[in-house]
Order: C-alpha cells, then structure tokens, then sequence
C-alpha cells in the first residue's frame, strides 16, 4: 500500500507542483490548504509524512509543527518544511520548531523525493523497533508470570539497566582544507560537541575504525578519495552513522548523489553556520534515538531467552 503523504501550502500551484512530483515517486498524496485543515485531517488520522510550507498566512507552518510535535499521537509523523531559497532564519525557525527537515524553493524534484524517502525510511525503522518492543515486553510479561515461582530464585534481585550514552558528543570533521576544519571546529566545539579532525578521506576511515563517534561532517570534494567514495566506505563500516556533507553549490549533482548514498543532509560552505549546528544536532539525536531503541530490543531478546531457558530446566547427569 502507497504510503500516504499530506501536502500543506495555501498556494493551489505550489500544492499541485508537489502532488505531481510525489504522486509520480508512487506516493499517495492528500492536500490541505491552511494550517487549522491541516490540523483536522491529521487528528482523523495521521499520514505517514506532512510536506508543510513554512509561510501561510493565519496559522503558520511553524505554528502548525509546534502543535503537532506537542501532540503524542502525532509527534512522531515526520514533517519537511518548504521555506523560500536564501531564507536562513526561515529554515533555522522550521529546525527549531520541531520540524524533522526541510527543502528549499524552488523545490528540486529529485532532492524532494531524497528526503521524503530518507524521512519514510527512519519512520519504518521506528516502527518496526516499535513493534517488535512491544512484542517483548508483553512476551516477557508472560514469561515472568508463567514462571513467576521458579524465577524468583534464579533472577538477581537488581538488574542491570541499559548502559547510559554518553555525556561528550564525539563527531569527525573532514576536510582537506586546514582552514576550513578549523573555521567549522571551533564553532562546533563552541556548541558542545569533541570534535576529531580528518584532513583526507583515509585518515577518516582510520579514526572512524577506532574511535566512538555519533556523527560525521564531511567535505565532498577533496583530493584522492572523494567525500562521495569516503561516504560510501563510512557506511560500509558503520551503516548506521549520520553523514553530513559539506557543499560549496546546494544544487550540485553531487549533493544529490550523496544524499541518494544515504548522506544525512549537505550543509553548503561558507552560509549556513547555524543550520550546521542544527543539523549536526538532529543527526546525534537521530543516532542515539536509534541505538537506544536497538539497546533495548538486545536486552529484551537477552531476558526472553533467559526466561525460556528457567522454562526449561537442565536434567540431572
């Protein structure tokens, strides 16, 4: 079944323009035209992503994602804002609203369907984690009371709870550009994060074999091994670290390809320093939602298979 995508703009073009370009990707595509209908379809319910536009008049996109991120029975629906090209104040507004990405005006075909389908992709990894959750805590719930007696003597009276992540954010510069690592280090470090520095794509490959990290900023072209190449190496060593590229032109076709690679998001050179911080910002969060969510499926299935093996006592020799 298509996945079902709500389209907010109170501009009829704007709407039909993304409707044509989903619909094409396969998506099922609904529509709304301000803000307060935008907030009744989703209460019926909830569509598996909302393409919202940042500036409508009455009640404004940005308004629209703060309810909607408040709400538990909606927080979860990803939201990409559309806000104009050039607008950084729009886009650092639509980020800190909650909102989960966003793509700029005029939209770019190919880079609208690498971001919804990026964002759908998490959705159904968290559903799934979601699900199989549940499936364990009502399988453990049944195991425990099934052999409640038994247990009570082979269960320590304290259990270890999942090991906490830590405090530090660890994340790796690359660029082969010594000025500009240090440009982009200082304001990230100035944000909180232990920033770890790469001036080339193999010495990033080397620091990412042997140090714990929870994201990666990434210059896409440098000398030798590409961003591109390196992104691809990243991945193969840890699929499930965030990349985000650096780019000196948003519309390049390699910010595309990096982003059909399963980059993160691009940041272009020189603009967007707060959007940087941002966006380094949701990939932790990202990241560390993700190896929560995994942590705890491995401790269930652990205490599943504890509980299976109480069911089932050894023999006597």
């Amino acid at each position: 079944m298509a996945e079902t995508i709500l389209v907010v703009d109170d501009e009829a073009p704007s709407r039909a323009l993304l409707e044509a370009i989903l619909t094409e990707a396969g998506y099922r595509v609904e529509q709304a035209d301000k803000g307060t209908a935008a907030l009744a379809r989703v209460s019926e319910a909830p569509p598996d992503l909302i393409l919202l536009d940042l500036m409508m008049p009455g009640m404004t996109g940005l308004e629209v994602c703060r309810r909607l991120k408040r709400d538990p029975a909606t927080s979860a629906v990803p939201v990409i804002m559309v806000t104009a090209l050039g607008h950084l104040m729009n886009k650092e507004a639509a980020l800190t609203s909650g909102a989960d990405d966003f793509v700029m005006k005029p939209v770019q075909p190919e880079d609208l369907r690498m971001r919804v389908g990026a964002m759908l992709k998490v959705g159904r990894i968290r559903q799934d984690l979601d699900r199989t959750l549940a499936y364990l805590h009502e399988l453990e719930a049944a195991r425990h009371i099934q052999r409640r007696a038994s247990l009570s003597s082979m269960i320590p009276a304290s259990e270890a709870t999942p090991s906490q992540l830590p405090a530090a954010i660890p994340i790796l510069l690359v660029d082969d550009e010594a000025l500009t690592r240090k440009f982009y280090g200082d304001l990230l470090t100035e944000h909180g994060f232990r920033v770890l520095t790469a001036g080339s794509g193999a010495e990033a490959l080397e620091l990412a074999r042997h140090r714990p990290l929870e994201a990666v900023v990434l210059d896409i072209m440098m000398p030798g091994m590409s961003g591109l190449e390196t992104l691809e190496r990243l991945h193969g060593q840890a699929p499930d670290l965030p990349v985000i590229m650096l780019t000196a032109n948003a519309s390049s076709e390699n910010a595309i390809a990096a982003l059909k690679m399963g980059a993160f998001d691009f940041i272009v050179k020189g603009l967007e320093h707060n959007l940087m911080v941002l966006a380094v910002h949701r990939a932790v969060r990202q990241y560390r939602e993700s190896a929560k969510r995994k942590e705890e499926v491995a401790r269930l299935q652990a205490r599943v298979a504890e509980l299976e093996g109480a069911r089932s006592p050894s023999r006597p020799a």
